[in-house]
């Protein structure tokens, strides 16, 4: 199955889909005003905007969807979204035109940036990592608890694949846990 693809509508607008875990979403680039938009036309994405962030920051790493944007001369860094995807907003409800860019948004949520010109320390980076994890396990135990209102329980095969993401991330936050007492102490 294919992860992307596109169809250029006009010279303004790109209709994508966009595979992401075992759903298809439905996205939209058009040009207004002179700046390049992307927009997701799925409700699950339009109602839940962390999981719309997760979704688009994938989609942005996705290698066929930036030789798509390289093709058509749009910049990724320039791209903006209808959605505004910072997570530090409380109102989740109210879609809103970001004028921050793609790449701007993806520096913000990594942390990574800085460390170096920060000299953190080893104990610094893996307690990032830490945190790292709760924020994923948090984000992905939120999904859990809609999917259940949504009457999808153990059993139903979405459920369980993010169920065993929450594992992962827990297994792998006690990993990072255990490699920084065994070697920072």
């Amino acid at each position: 199955m294919i992860d992307f693809s596109f169809e250029i509508i006009s010279d303004t607008n790109i209709n994508m889909e966009y595979q992401y875990g075992s759903e298809t979403f439905k996205l939209n680039i058009y040009l207004k005003h002179g700046c390049w938009t992307i927009h997701p036309f799925d409700g699950i994405l339009l109602q839940n905007r962390e999981l719309c962030r997760v979704v688009m920051i994938d989609l942005f790493k996705n290698k066929s969807f930036q030789i798509m944007l390289a093709k058509e001369n749009i910049l990724l860094s320039s791209l903006r979204t209808s959605i505004d995807l910072d997570p530090s907003k409380q109102d989740q409800d109210e879609p809103t035109h970001s004028r921050e860019s793609v790449n701007d948004r993806i520096n913000r949520t990594s942390d990574y940036n800085g460390y170096v010109d920060q000299n953190s320390s080893l104990r610094d980076v893996f307690e990032q990592e830490v945190r790292l994890c709760d924020e994923k396990m948090d984000m992905f135990n939120d999904i859990l608890k809609q999917m259940f209102m949504d009457n999808y329980g153990p059993g139903n095969d979405e459920f369980d694949k993010i169920q065993a993401l929450v594992r992962t991330y827990k297994e792998t936050q006690g990993k990072i846990i255990k490699i920084m007492e065994d070697v920072i102490g």
